[in-house]
């Protein structure tokens, strides 16, 4: 197989989207032709990596096939209109899959009940992401979609806590660690705007009269505008907040914007347990830096004679302290 098949890839990402694995079939003449919705199954060493369908095939006029297929979550991308009641994630998770008539399983099932909800024209990935964000904000609990081999998956995040170390040391051939405050807020204002009706109106006006406009505010401050400087935002409160509540949503605010963005990406030599979900330890000697399991957002694995993966990491995953 080795030498009728190369550049063989197989990525695997936590943003809702299907785990996808690629490939080049190089052939003398009279190219074999995978054809769209083929069943393609690939295995390394012993295990078992991918089961899928092909997708998209190009010939060239080498003779070669380039080939690209997705896993069972392809079909997570099909669009429908429900109206959901309130339920867990694992409800949502099992109506959708049922309806996209693909193999399934519920690995780690949430306890939490979303809000009753419409989704109109959306695909399931859509239906499952509003259901996993809504679970991870009041719990910090973060779900996601896999498909292990034929079967997609429900499960918790970090899914596998790995006992490997990847160090530069070792097993690293590269890195890049970037911290970006540009998007970041360390102060935030919840904002009341109060208008005065005017004795005359004019059908025609379409902004604010100064006269008859005022604006409240309450506000909440983080530690790090001593080494950053003031970054501030502001929001409009909530619907008939009292003040009280507007204090709440401000200090809400803050907690969530008040952080800097970190970015880690690795290079490293080739693990099949290094795939979207699991979490693993990173020491960069370099930098003096040691991410105890941290958790591995997208996988790209590259298999041949050098096998070898890129890892996007996220740094700092609140949902990793529950």
């Amino acid at each position: 197989m080795r030498e009728v098949v190369t550049n063989v890839k197989w990525i695997t990402d936590l943003n809702f989207s299907a785990g996808e694995l690629s490939f080049d079939l190089i052939q003398n003449a009279h190219p074999i032709i995978p054809y769209s919705g083929d069943i393609i199954k690939f295995k390394w060493d012993s295990s078992k990596i991918f089961y899928g369908y092909v997708f998209k095939y190009a010939v060239k006029d080498d003779n070669t096939v380039s080939v690209t297929c997705y896993d069972k979550e392809r079909y997570l991308k099909n669009q429908d209109s429900i109206v959901w009641q309130s339920g867990t994630i694992a409800d949502r998770f099992n109506n959708v899959c049922k309806r996209a008539g693909i193999k399934h399983k519920v690995v780690n099932k949430p306890t939490h009940k979303v809000a009753a909800e419409v989704c109109d024209g959306k695909t399931y990935f859509d239906m499952l992401k509003s259901a996993i964000t809504k679970t991870k904000t009041a719990t910090k609990h973060m779900y996601y979609v896999y498909c292990n081999y034929d079967t997609v998956e429900l499960r918790r995040a970090p899914y596998k806590k790995l006992k490997i170390i990847i160090s530069s040391k070792s097993a690293m051939t590269g890195f890049s660690y970037a911290v970006d405050i540009n998007n970041t807020a360390n102060v935030v204002k919840v904002i009341q705007k109060d208008t005065k009706k005017a004795k005359s109106k004019s059908a025609t006006a379409k902004q604010d009269d100064p006269k008859h406009t005022s604006f409240k505010s309450t506000s909440a401050k983080g530690k790090s505008t001593e080494q950053w400087g003031k970054l501030q935002v502001t929001v409009n409160k909530k619907n008939k907040a009292n003040h009280a509540q507007m204090v709440k949503q401000a200090k809400d605010e803050l907690r969530k914007r008040n952080k800097a963005n970190k970015t880690l990406t690795i290079d490293c030599i080739g693990n099949v347990d290094l795939v979207a979900g699991n979490a693993v330890t990173i020491k960069i000697n370099d930098i003096n830096k040691t991410l105890k399991n941290c958790p591995i957002l997208k996988a790209e694995h590259n298999f041949g004679t050098d096998y070898t993966c890129h890892l996007t990491m996220k740094v700092g995953a609140e949902w990793l302290e529950n």
